[in-house]
């Protein structure tokens, strides 16, 4: 597993520290010229941005044909999928402290606190990871020709999903707060948004499985 990670970012290390320097770039820009009703849109672009090279992953190894000659390695196509999912969530990792250092920079450096910024955050983390979730299957059914695609609208799919399940959320909220759970309220909405994902995300990797386990080469 371990070799996996590592050529997944070999392959893309170098997109990856310039998608990482977009993201701050970007984010310095909108924090200067937008309102506080674009902090969402900060951290999810941040997280999304950073985590697209890794759905680049897969066109790349088309591209050279490592995804054929991967398979002649004593190792099972579970691994191989594992190892896309788990580079993936390790990515998003990163680019979620990456979000959270720039929100607390900006408040250092304006002087002005951003409120919610674990919220803000969790939001952002939700979409990326729904994104990955939609994404991989789509990818190991249609290949890595229309990667573009897929991405594109894993990125939007993950927004309208979190967008709807606000209400979901909400409800869940009020519920929890009527309860006397020892969590702190403020932790309700990015913990419920964190298992959102993190559990979107585990059911994609099974039906991915699935797919590439009766994937022809």
């Amino acid at each position: 597993m371990k070799g996996l990670l590592l050529t997944n970012y070999y392959l893309i290390h170098r997109s990856f520290l310039m998608y990482t320097a977009l993201a701050i770039v970007i984010s310095a820009v909108i924090f200067y010229f937008a309102d506080p009703s674009f902090y969402r849109i900060i951290a999810m672009l941040i997280i999304l941005l950073m985590a697209m090279p890794a759905l680049e992953v897969i066109k790349l190894e088309s591209k050279t044909g490592y995804d054929k000659y991967v398979l002649t390695l004593p190792i099972s196509r579970k691994n191989v999928v594992q190892s896309h999912y788990v580079f993936y969530f390790l990515i998003v990792v990163i680019g979620t402290t990456l979000s959270y250092g720039v929100f607390s920079m900006y408040s250092l450096i304006s002087k002005s606190a951003v409120e919610n910024i674990v919220n803000i955050v969790s939001f952002g983390t939700f979409i990326v990871l729904f994104a990955g979730a939609l994404a991989y299957p789509l990818l190991y059914v249609f290949g890595a020709e229309k990667s573009d695609g897929i991405v594109l609208g894993g990125g939007m799919g993950g927004l309208f999903v979190a967008i709807a399940l606000q209400g979901v959320v909400g409800y869940i909220v009020e519920i929890l707060a009527a309860s006397s759970l020892p969590i702190a309220s403020s932790l309700h909405v990015p913990i419920l948004y964190t298992l959102f994902g993190v559990g979107m995300y585990i059911a994609s990797y099974f039906i991915a499985l699935s797919i590439y386990r009766k994937r022809e080469f």
